[in-house]
């Protein structure tokens, strides 16, 4: 495995997969300016103006003498002394570009740029994993002027990221389910441009073309008062064809194929038997044999059957080419809403003032003919929105899904205590767990080896690297929460 380094957020490191902790804040900041050219060369008053400044007054005593101190310093803690090698006045740093997760973001969101026109699922993918390499600010914590440059350079970075993935998005269709996502982005910044733009295209797209004229007219009014200036060319222009309802700013090739769902998560254990039955189920209503598949799973209060239910959909995501479409219980808006958000997602426009059975009949009849999965996750009356088309199948959690008729119901208990042990361990880091073997075991007990729970204290531990395990289950013991 070797030594791998992140960045995008505090500063951290693995030798062999094993967390190091990195000292000092100074000598986080040398690491940080050599990891930032890995395998070049770093003259010494390029370190020594990282880490001070160019104002040789503000230098310490002897800095020299103390970049030579951090060095030594850094070399015991990686474990590997030629990794840190001293040259000709000089540093540098022998890792490749691939073991610090900022090159992977950037090559990542380089490549999805590149095939952001010609093929925006492609690009989706590679930004949507870009961008989850980020844990929080660059460089979190690092003092020094090169840092402080290198988070400046990398925030805009991660914003054009997340602007071509809302790009991506609307070029695939799925302007409803970044709408909200777009909304708060122009509220956060409320003179950017280019975020106007998507959120006005997302709002004409999904039949809401007096909410857009109406985001434009204010951003107008903003940019006059405050600049004295109007809205560039781009912005400009699109208000003028959503203002005429101009039908070429509909999508531009084929029927819209939603992708809706969360993310999958990283760490799923256990639930073997469950996934490969849910699994064969739901592929068998996606290959169109009589009527559709309604999987519901069913289980106590923090067994995970919502983690579960989204895992599941993302590994039959390929049996389901006409797209995904996700429904939460805890989201605001009744039935109706529910339905009216599914018919913009599939490219139609609801009749308006329409009623649930009338949206409701449209919508079964738009997925006829279609290969579509439904994730309905925590809805007290999920009926409603369960397709009737062959070709399509659904995923349901919650009470409500044990009712369905038809449903075909799979249980979902606690993990088994090796499970629950291997789930503290793939988040509170291996080794810690390891060396507390047995109060790990006593934790995964009081957890009830329910995963929502387990993840809870499993987050504790990882935020707190001071505790032992026995700490958090004393606290626990003694009443405390998870």
């Amino acid at each position: 495995m070797g030594l791998d380094f992140a960045v995008l957020g505090p500063p951290r490191a693995w030798h062999d997969g094993r967390e190091l902790a990195l000292g000092r804040p100074q000598q986080r900041a040398l690491l940080c300016a050599l990891l930032l050219a890995p395998g070049e060369l770093v003259p010494t008053r390029r370190l020594i103006t990282a880490l001070w400044g160019e104002d040789e007054e503000e230098w310490p005593k002897d800095p020299v003498g103390q970049i030579g101190t951090h060095a030594h310093r850094l070399r015991r803690l990686l474990g590997r002394p030629d990794v840190l090698v001293a040259g000709s006045g000089g540093y540098r740093l022998a890792v490749a570009r691939e073991a610090v997760d900022v090159f992977r973001y950037e090559d990542e969101a380089g490549r999805a740029a590149a095939l952001l026109r010609r093929a925006p699922e492609e690009a989706r993918e590679l930004l949507a994993r870009a961008l989850g390499r980020w844990t929080g600010t660059a460089l979190d914590g690092v003092p020094g002027p090169l840092a402080a440059r290198a988070r400046e350079r990398l925030a805009a970075s991660r914003h054009a990221a997340g602007m071509a993935l809302y790009e991506a998005e609307l070029a695939l269709g799925r302007h409803a389910g970044v709408l909200a996502a777009l909304r708060a982005l122009v509220a956060e910044r409320p003179e950017d441009e280019e975020a106007h733009r998507l959120c006005l295209l997302a709002l004409h797209r999904c039949g809401r073309r007096a909410e857009a004229l109406a985001l434009f007219e204010a951003l107008r009014e903003r940019l006059d008062a405050r600049l004295g200036l109007d809205p560039g060319a781009a912005l400009t222009g699109l208000h003028e064809r959503i203002r005429r309802d101009d039908p070429a700013l509909a999508l531009a090739a084929g029927v819209p194929r939603p992708c809706q769902l969360p993310p999958d998560i990283p760490d799923l254990v256990g639930r073997g038997a469950q996934v490969r039955e849910a699994e064969r189920l739901l592929r068998s209503g996606g290959a169109g044999a009589g009527g559709p598949v309604v999987v519901a799973l069913s289980g106590p209060d923090g067994v995970g059957t919502s983690t579960l239910a989204v895992h599941l959909a993302h590994r039959v995501r390929d049996a389901f080419p006409d797209g995904q479409l996700h429904a939460r219980g805890d989201a605001p808006g009744a039935v109706r809403e529910v339905l009216a958000g599914f018919l913009r997602a599939l490219g139609e426009r609801p009749p308006r003032g329409a009623g649930a059975e009338v949206l409701g009949a449209r919508y079964r009849a738009v997925l006829a003919g279609r290969r579509v999965l439904v994730l309905i996750d925590g809805v007290p009356e999920p009926g409603p929105l369960l397709p009737v088309a062959a070709g399509c199948a659904a995923l349901v959690t919650g009470a409500g899904a044990a009712r369905e008729e038809g449903a075909v119901l799979l249980p979902v208990g606690p993990l088994d205590p090796d499970d629950a042990y291997e789930l503290l361990a793939r988040i509170a880091g291996p080794d810690r767990i390891r060396r507390e073997s047995a109060a790990a075991r006593e934790l995964a007990g009081l957890c009830g080896h329910l995963p929502g729970r387990l993840r809870s204290a499993a987050a504790r531990l990882a935020a707190r690297p001071q505790w032992s395990v026995a700490d958090l289950v004393g606290r626990l013991a003694d009443g405390g929460r998870f």
